[in-house]
């Protein structure tokens, strides 16, 4: 990854041009923030403060989604108060957007090929990847997981661009039944890869068993966190995760800041 990025942070008050449900709790949000579109890399993510209420004093994080030369978007989830309100925000509403921020993935080494594993929303934060690896024509798997089908996100998305898919619902309702490190360990256990890349976003725990399967394959593997956030700036320290220095110094770096992303060995997962 990346984590010399030194792109201007820019605060933009931005009008929503469409906030759609996508999936069971799911919505997709398309804004005009061009300065942003023209600037953001795969991996940053946006701050928004949501209006109208109290209670809603601190911004809430986003992915940056997708760009599109004058706009973004954000797919995100209904988990509380904010993005529940934030979902009910009608066409023409105004936010306020701060972006982009943090460090971005690392595609310089060509991997080949390499392999996105997206678990529930995490697969947000890897479509402007998948976008750049296509670009590139670099051959792009996509490991999709989901409690249920009525869940799955993004499956046609990056379908249309290029990227071969792999389905894993936790019910079995489509695709693989079970979970999507499941495919991930088949796939690295045929070692039928020249030198493969794994790029990853999702629950803590599954990033935490895509790093020990990983290791054990010993394939290069990137991981974006999805910590909580206070100010996006790396001034409240409220996102920090351990991060091994060394075989004997753990230091704690901000998401916000040193991330989202970093190598899945560096994370002190037993922390």
């Amino acid at each position: 990854m990346q984590n010399n990025v030194t792109i201007s942070k820019l605060d933009i008050r931005t009008t929503i041009l469409s906030n759609e449900k996508v999936a069971e709790d799911h919505y997709l949000l398309r804004c005009e923030c061009s300065e942003i579109a023209q600037s953001a890399q795969p991996g940053q993510f946006i701050h928004v403060l949501i209006p109208n209420g109290a209670g809603l004093l601190l911004r809430r994080p986003f992915t940056i989604y997708t760009v599109d030369e004058r706009e973004i978007t954000m797919l995100y989830q209904i988990i509380g108060e904010g993005t529940q309100r934030l979902s009910e925000m009608p066409k023409g509403a105004s936010l306020h957007v701060l972006g982009p921020l943090g460090n971005t993935f690392d595609i310089e080494n060509t991997p080949k090929p390499a392999i996105l594993v997206g678990g529930g929303a995490g697969i947000a934060s890897l479509m402007l990847l998948a976008v750049a690896l296509r670009t590139r024509d670099i051959q792009t798997i996509g490991l999709v997981g989901a409690q249920h089908q009525g869940r799955l996100l993004s499956i046609d998305d990056l379908t249309a661009i290029g990227v071969m898919v792999h389905v894993a619902t936790d019910n079995g309702s489509v695709g693989h039944h079970g979970f999507v490190t499941d495919i991930l360990t088949d796939m690295l256990s045929k070692n039928d890869f020249h030198r493969p890349t794994i790029y990853a976003c999702g629950p803590h725990a599954m990033l935490a068993a895509i790093a020990k399967i990983t290791a054990k394959f010993e394939v290069p593997t990137q991981i974006a966190m999805e910590n909580r956030m206070g100010c996006a700036m790396g001034v409240c320290l409220g996102c920090v995760c351990p991060v091994r220095i060394d075989a004997n110094r753990i230091e704690y770096q901000r998401v916000c800041t040193e991330g989202p992303v970093f190598n899945a060995k560096d994370i002190a997962w037993e922390i």
